[in-house]
């Protein structure tokens, strides 16, 4: 059986939008935000991993949910 360990993914995903220059970033991020789900349910999350590591600030076992 195998043991259980925590991970850390990390993913990066980027998309173009036009915005007004005067626009803020909460308004460019709700601006954003459809197109960026759209990519990733497009695309697949794997080919936006940009790495996994182990988690060795909170191993398994000592986080809040872990199960």
């Amino acid at each position: 059986m195998a043991n259980r360990v925590a991970k850390l993914v990390y993913v990066s995903i980027g998309t173009r939008i036009i915005v007004d220059d005067t626009d803020d970033e909460e308004t460019i991020m709700k601006k954003a935000r459809p197109q960026l789900v759209k990519a990733l349910q497009e695309d697949g999350l794997l080919d936006h991993v940009e790495s996994i590591e182990d988690d060795e600030e909170i191993p398994f076992g000592k986080g809040y949910n872990d199960k």
